[in-house]
């Protein structure tokens, strides 16, 4: 259970790392659907397909065929978003003034005991009985 749950987490994680999100997931279907179009009409194969809406012939292709804009549009892992964390990092000059303080080593302990249960011993609850 433990490892299943280390395997989807680092799933999640490398998906939302590449901006793989819900949306591109329901737009597979339309990806498949314009590979078939394409392979139909063009005779691509799929990796020729990826070339020409994915790679180096991207802009070509875009040229060539404006009639499929729209279809071009509504195919997966077509936004172009860059998120970067920008951090800040302030360096505030800060600094601690150290004391100095002596050390007396030289301590006399006034410890004396006290004898709390003293009360206890003059008065017995327990007594053994008395003649008259």
């Amino acid at each position: 259970m433990k490892s299943l749950f280390t395997i989807s987490f680092s799933l999640l994680i490398v998906f939302q790392s590449v901006s793989f999100g819900m949306q591109d997931v329901f737009l597979l279907g339309r990806l498949v659907q314009h590979a078939e179009y394409h392979s139909e009409n063009y005779g691509d194969d799929f990796f020729t397909f990826i070339e020409k809406h994915y790679g180096s012939q991207k802009a070509d292709h875009q040229k060539n065929h404006k009639e499929e804009k729209q279809e071009h549009e509504e195919l997966p892992f077509q936004h172009i978003s860059c998120h970067h964390i920008s951090a800040d990092v302030v360096l505030i000059p800060f600094e601690i003034p150290i004391l100095k303080a002596e050390i007396n080593t030289l301590q006399s302990h006034s410890f004396r005991y006290q004898n709390l249960y003293a009360s206890l011993e003059k008065f017995s609850i327990f007594q053994p009985p008395k003649f008259a």
